[in-house]
C-alpha cells in the first residue's frame, strides 16, 4: 500500500493540521528560530564591516542549523511516544486492529506523519535560512548535508518514539523513556568521549586501517548528531578536511575515515537510516504481540 493512501497517514495528517494544533508549535518554533538570529545580530555590534558579512552569515547560517537540531530533538519524540499509547487510552486500539491494514501498515501511517510534520517545520524555516545566504558564508552544500543531518535525526528519533510506544500502555511513561534515551544517550557519548580523551596518549599507536580499540570513539562520535553538525561547521562533508586536528581523539577519528575513503556525514546518515528500519521492524512485531495479548 502506498504511504500516502494509508488510511492511517491520512487520518494523522487530517487532524493533525486542523485547528491550532498544527500552527502553534509552527509559530512557537520559528519565534524560537528568530530569537536565535536576534541575539545573534546582537552580537555582532552596531556596525558591521563589509568584509565580515561572510563570516557573520556562516555563524546565523549554522546558530539556525543548531537550533532546528536541538527542537527537532525537543519536538519530534513528542507526537511519536505517544502515537500508539493514546489509542490505548482512547480504547481505539481495538478499533484500529480490526481494520485490514497490517501491524507494519499502521506503523508505517504512523512514523510518516509523525516525520512529515518535522519536516514541514525545517521547510519553514528556509526564509530565516535565506539571512545566511544573502550575506554570504554559508554555502548550499553545507545546507543541503545539515538538513540531511536534521532529518535523520527526526526520522531516528520518530521510530524511537513509535517502538516505545507500542511497548507502554501509557503516554507519560512511553514519553519520558524516549527523552531519557535522547538526552541521556546524548550525554553519556559526550562523557564517553571526554573519557577517551582523558586515556588516549600516544596518537600514533593503530596504524592499520582498523584497529578494534577505535570502535568505541567512532559509535560515540557517529551517534552524538551535535557533534556531526559541528564537523560540517569546521569542514564539509569529510572529518578528515575538518581541520580539527587539536587533540588526539580527533587525530584517531581523522585517521580512521582517511584510511576508509568514507564521508563522514554519510556514514551517519547511514548509521541513523539503518537504526530507523530497524526500530520499524521491532515497532511492527511489538505491534503484532500487543495486539495478540489484548485479544
Amino acid at each position: 500500500m502506498k504511504i500516502l493512501s494509508n488510511p492511517i497517514t491520512v487520518k494523522e495528517l487530517r487532524s493533525r493540521m486542523r485547528g491550532l494544533r498544527a500552527i502553534l508549535p509552527m509559530m512557537a518554533y520559528l519565534v524560537i528560530l528568530g530569537i536565535f538570529v536576534l541575539t545573534q545580530f546582537a552580537q555582532f555590534g552596531a556596525t558591521v564591516n563589509y568584509s565580515d558579512l561572510n563570516k557573520y552569515g556562516e555563524e546565523i547560517g549554522f546558530t539556525l542549523m543548531y537550533g532546528q537540531l536541538i527542537l527537532v530533538l525537543i519536538l519530534a519524540p513528542a507526537y511519536a511516544s505517544s502515537a500508539i499509547t493514546v489509542e490505548k487510552e482512547r480504547e481505539t486500539f481495538e478499533v484500529m486492529l480490526t481494520t485490514l491494514l497490517s501491524s507494519w501498515e499502521i506503523v508505517a501511517g504512523k512514523v510518516f506523519s509523525g516525520f512529515s510534520y518535522a519536516a514541514l517545520l525545517l521547510v519553514s524555516s528556509l526564509p530565516l535560512l535565506a539571512l545566511a545566504f544573502w550575506m554570504g558564508g554559508f554555502e548550499p552544500l553545507q545546507l543541503f548535508w545539515g538538513f540531511f543531518v536534521i532529518i535523520s535525526c527526526a526520522l531516528l528519533t520518530t521510530c524511537m518514539g513509535i517502538m516505545l510506544s507500542t511497548l507502554f500502555g501509557r503516554s507519560y511513561m512511553s514519553t519520558g523513556v524516549t527523552y531519557g534515551i535522547v538526552l541521556g544517550g546524548i550525554g553519556v557519548s559526550y562523557a564517553f568521549i571526554a573519557l577517551i580523551q582523558a586515556a588516549i596518549i600516544n596518537p600514533n599507536a593503530g596504524s592499520s586501517w582498523f584497529s578494534w580499540h577505535l570502535l568505541p570513539v567512532w559509535l560515540a562520535y557517529s551517534l552524538n548528531p551535535v557533534m556531526i553538525m559541528e564537523s560540517l561547521k569546521y569542514g564539509a562533508t569529510n572529518i578528515a578536511s575538518t581541520g580539527l586536528v587539536h587533540n588526539n581523539l580527533i587525530y584517531y577519528i581523522e585517521k580512521f575515515f582517511n584510511d576508509m575513503g568514507l564521508p563522514y556525514l554519510v556514514v551517519y546518515i547511514i548509521i541513523s537510516l539503518g537504526l530507523s528500519a530497524f526500530m520499524l521492524y521491532l515497532a511492527s512485531i511489538f505491534l503484532f504481540k500487543s495486539s495478540r495479548k489484548d485479544s
